[in-house]
């Protein structure tokens, strides 16, 4: 979730984990905010280091976007598309999604509900403009 610039800046073993770029927060902030979506986390950060993701998501913002049910299951093997598809089974009143997300791992039926953003550089303006794209068209 981080672009060019902000990651560029940020030393890696900074210990404070200062994860999320603000220029990206107010991107995701945007679409959330246009389409009265939720936020539900898949990456990897929602293990582990669950009360640094907590205290990250307070401080940009993101944390009062989170869905009541705000985080995917694990499997194993570790496949992404197999646990969005596991927590939109179980969610009756989602009737429309976007995938945002730097893993390609998702399930074909998934594909034109994905934006990949980049492992390094995360949400940037283009994947907003694909991300609002695919929220429109149901």
């Amino acid at each position: 979730m981080n672009s060019e610039v902000y990651y560029k800046s940020v030393d890696r073993s900074d210990v404070n984990w200062d994860r999320f770029d603000p220029e990206a927060v107010k991107i995701i902030i945007k679409l959330v905010e246009e389409f009265a979506a939720k936020i539900v986390i898949s990456s990897t950060w929602r293990f582990g280091a669950v009360q640094l993701l907590d205290k990250e998501l307070k401080k940009s913002g993101l944390r009062k976007y989170l869905h009541k049910d705000w985080k995917t299951p694990q499997v194993y093997p570790n496949h992404r598309g197999t646990e969005i598809k596991m927590w939109l089974d179980k969610q009756a009143d989602i009737d429309n999604y976007v995938i945002l997300d730097d893993d390609t791992n998702m399930l074909k039926e998934q594909i034109n509900k994905f934006v990949r953003t980049n492992l390094h550089f995360g949400m940037q303006a283009e994947h907003y403009y694909q991300a609002r794209e695919i929220l429109e068209n149901k």
